[in-house]
């Protein structure tokens, strides 16, 4: 009864602040959600709303996707993620300030859970283990999260946006149809891709590509790519790829064009 009473009244404040995106919320986590803990996380829930066994489950799984990822970046890394559940958006919303269904930053995990909505276990994390190593631009740092979720995740992200059976290629190629496709070169100068007009679409662009660099080039320049692009400089970025790959950008896009129309 406490911590509902400690809930309220900081669901109260939040909601008059209007400053839930400073995360003054995770000062008070400890009065606010009950945890319980894996070898890399800590789940927060509010009482009452997961049985130990679901949450039991949900932390298996977490684990079995930190181990993929780790893989993936060929890291070892010891990381301890915080992940925050909320039973529906807009009790998320109301305590964190941020709307959507997930949320990532630092070492947080801010998702909805609840019987019909499960967030994918791999994109967010992603981005948390791949900071380890670098910020890169949107192109590759949302890229890379997608494609991961597509690849250990039985194409989560394409049943996330209601193209269950299809692939990346296949769904960029029906939203095409109707929108135009964003420049690499222009995607490679954000920082994120949340804010943009059309991020669905941006969204598979960026996956594609990063795809198609894994296949054609092999995932070893891959990461080091990954590892070496700036946040913030879309003409030295170009330079590295240049420099990595041996092709002028320009090239390299070209060359994916073609094969998103080839290869579905």
């Amino acid at each position: 009864m406490r911590n509902w009473i400690l809930i309220l009244i900081f669901l109260i404040f939040i909601q008059c602040s209007d400053n839930g995106q400073e995360k003054e919320w995770i000062l008070n986590k400890d009065s606010l959600f009950t945890s319980i803990s894996s070898e890399h996380f800590n789940l927060y829930t509010f009482e009452g709303h997961l049985s130990e066994k679901t949450k039991s489950n949900f932390l298996n799984e977490r684990e079995s996707a930190y181990r993929e990822i780790s893989n993936f970046f060929e890291i070892k890394t010891n990381l301890s993620v915080n992940i925050f559940l909320f039973k529906n958006e807009q009790i998320k919303y109301n305590l964190t300030g941020h709307k959507g269904l997930g949320w990532g930053f630092d070492n947080n995990i801010v998702e909805v859970f609840n019987d019909s909505i499960h967030i994918d276990p791999y994109h967010e994390l992603a981005h948390v283990v791949g900071y380890t190593i670098n910020e890169p631009p949107a192109l590759i740092d949302e890229g890379t999260a997608v494609y991961l979720s597509q690849l250990y995740g039985n194409k989560a992200f394409s049943r996330l946006i209601g193209f269950p059976k299809k692939s990346i290629n296949e769904i960029l190629l029906l939203l095409s149809k109707n929108e135009n496709v964003i420049t690499l070169s222009t995607l490679l100068s954000y920082d994120e891709i949340g804010n943009s007009k059309n991020a669905t679409l941006d969204y598979c662009t960026s996956a594609s590509f990063v795809e198609f660099l894994i296949k054609k080039y092999g995932k070893q320049k891959f990461l080091e790519l990954y590892k070496s692009l700036s946040n913030a400089n879309s003409d030295k970025n170009k330079m590295i790829f240049e420099k990595i790959y041996s092709e002028k950008f320009s090239q390299i896009e070209n060359e994916w064009t073609k094969q998103k129309y080839t290869n579905n």
